[in-house]
């Protein structure tokens, strides 16, 4: 009797233990299809091509020993055909050779046995066995086990202890592990991962191969792409819930009910992937629909949530499908190339809840990765809170606002610009400031002192009274401000005394601002405009006991009225610290700290 493997018993190794069963074996007819498949495998560097390899080698003994003829027969695909395999049409070449040749077609594809069936061939069809070769990858974990390095012709090596908390250790100080070993553990972890539920091949390219064997992610590098065949694992010792991380009341609300644009942000082994994880399933907990976007797929999500790589390759064929299946909220694990960015910012503008996750060193740096990626004016837009994790926990959390001012260390009013204000959430302190200065895009920190760029001055020593101190030495004393921070002053005088303050050749306006440490415009009494109602957004913390206002300079020494989203509420008389701190048992302080509690806009009206 005759037969005819296809490419899936030799990968699998199946064909030459079924050969060893069968007593009329008469020889073996094996396609140029089939040799060109492996061979363009091995040429990638592929496992599954190395596998086949070195079947072909054992079969080739195999029958030499046995006295089995081996007849090669049919042509060689070309590589465009090789690469339009999944279209069928290489394996109807086998079967045709097949039935040329009256062999016995056998196969591990439920399809081409079913084909050949249809066709009149007589097929056999193997299931894929398992295999043991003594040890697997499982048994170099432990409970504390991260992950586990595997170097040819190195000890093993594995992280133990947990995100941010762990060291790297010998996990034998006898074995030295050589290719030949790595080489079969490989093709274990292949043929387990077709076979074993939740399992599967997540890519097979040049020299690299990666896998997920139920919850574990398996790194397959060999030459040419890496100098030595090496294989990572790499499985959660933990699975947390959102509770397990005792997170503010403040944030969790915001998770909850306003967050939509979330990025997660921390070093690699940070915790990551735990954190986004625990957040998916408080979602899936909440009745929401949640989809998962990961390259590969390892967030270990319970089967409420559907996991999804890129369609045919590409995210953002992956995307267009989401959409249509209307998810309340999808996991993008992990953002790394421009693609991902945008294919992030078209979700999040379509009105879908995106939780992103990205690798940073420290928190702002997960906003610097979405800056020249996508347009700057609508990060605030897809981003609105940044969860950084460091050793497993919470480490910080900013929010985005957008608005129309002068940046922090500038001094003339003509330099507004759009500027993203990165806020610190739970204190609502401003911390950093980005803009577009000429072609270039400032990511800069705001330096929190008492001291402002003013000549040496204190911003809170600007009040009328020391400006009237000054001035009267020039013989003004009818005069009005508006003072506009940092060192920033317009006044208005009359149109007699303007002269007087301006001098010959601007001398006694520079003495002025000299004296001063301020930048000062003198415009006449007509210019100001007095129905203009400047309002200021507050910054506002709380203690335990009070509420602490941050009025900006121009407030100082002035009355103010304090408005709740718009609201008039209460007058209050900013002395010359710039801060007022009301107790909370008081009306005033009530209605304060229900403002803040609700995430209300508290400002002031001069």
């Amino acid at each position: 009797m005759k037969y005819t493997p296809d490419t899936s018993v030799i990968i699998n190794g199946q064909f030459l233990k079924y050969l060893s069963t069968q007593d009329d074996v008469e020889s073996i007819v094996l396609t140029r299809v089939v040799l060109a498949e492996i061979e363009n495998m091995a040429n990638q560097a592929k496992t599954t091509g190395m596998a086949a390899l070195e079947e072909l080698q054992l079969m080739r003994d195999f029958c030499a020993k046995n006295g089995y003829n081996i007849l090669i027969d049919g042509y060689r695909p070309t590589g465009n055909q090789i690469r339009g395999a999944p279209a069928g049409e290489l394996d109807a070449q086998i079967r045709e050779i097949a039935l040329e040749h009256q062999s016995v077609l056998v196969t591990s594809d439920r399809v081409m046995a079913e084909i050949g069936k249809a066709e009149g061939l007589v097929v056999v069809y193997l299931k894929q066995a398992i295999r043991s070769i003594g040890k697997k990858i499982e048994d170099y974990f432990d409970e504390r086990t991260m992950s586990i390095h595997l170097r040819e012709n190195n000890p093993p090596l594995g992280k133990k202890g947990k995100p941010g908390d762990f060291e790297l250790i010998s996990l034998s100080d006898e074995e030295i592990l050589t290719r030949e070993y790595l080489e079969e553990l490989a093709k274990d972890v292949t043929e387990r991962a077709t076979r074993e539920k939740d399992s599967f091949i997540e890519s097979d390219r040049f020299g690299t191969s990666v896998i997920q064997l139920e919850n574990t992610r398996i790194v397959i590098l060999r030459p040419p792409f890496s100098d030595a065949m090496e294989i990572t694992a790499v499985r959660p010792i933990v699975k947390l819930t959102l509770e397990d991380y005792k997170l503010d009341e403040k944030l969790l609300e915001r998770i909850e009910k306003k967050a939509e644009g979330i990025i997660i942000a921390g070093p690699p082994g940070a915790g990551k992937s735990t954190f986004a994880t625990a957040v998916a399933e408080f979602y899936a907990d909440k009745d929401k629909i949640v989809k998962t976007f990961e390259n590969p797929r390892d967030l270990q999500v319970d089967n409420r949530i559907t996991q999804m790589s890129g369609f045919e390759g590409d995210i953002s064929a992956s995307a267009d499908l989401v959409l249509l299946m209307r998810p309340d909220y999808v996991i993008y694990d992990e953002l790394r190339r421009t693609k991902d960015f945008e294919t992030y910012s078209d979700l999040r503008l379509a009105g879908i809840g995106l939780l992103g996750v990205v690798h940073a060193t420290q928190a702002i740096d997960g906003i610097q990765r979405f800056i020249k990626r996508v347009d700057l004016g609508i990060i605030p837009s897809i981003v609105d809170t940044i969860i950084f994790i460091a050793k497993g926990e919470v480490a910080k959390i900013y929010t985005l606002v957008i608005t129309v001012t002068v940046p922090t260390g500038m001094t003339e009013k003509d330099l507004s610009r759009p500027v993203i204000i990165v806020k610190d959430f739970l204190t609502n302190k401003s911390e950093y400031e980005i803009y577009t200065f000429g072609e270039q895009i400032v990511v800069s920190p705001v330096k929190k002192s008492a001291r402002q760029s003013t000549g040496g001055r204190t911003a809170s020593s600007i009040t009328p009274a020391k400006l009237q101190k000054v001035l009267k030495k020039y013989g003004i004393y009818d005069f009005d401000f508006k003072y506009e921070p940092p060192n920033s002053l317009t006044l208005y005088v009359s149109d007699k005394d303007r002269p007087r303050v301006i001098g010959k050749d601007g001398r006694k306006i520079e003495e002025i601002e000299q004296q001063l440490g301020l930048s000062i415009d003198v415009k006449p009494f007509g210019d100001k405009d007095e129905s203009e109602e400047a309002e200021y957004i507050l910054d506002i913390y709380s203690t335990k006991s009070k509420m602490n206002i941050m009025f900006p300079s121009t407030c100082i020494g002035r009355d103010v009225m304090i408005a709740v989203n718009g609201e008039a509420m209460f007058q209050l008389t900013v002395g010359k610290s710039g801060e007022i701190s009301v107790a909370k048992d008081t009306q005033t302080g009530k209605i304060l700290s229900e403002a803040y509690n609700k995430g209300a806009t508290i400002s002031a009206f001069l």
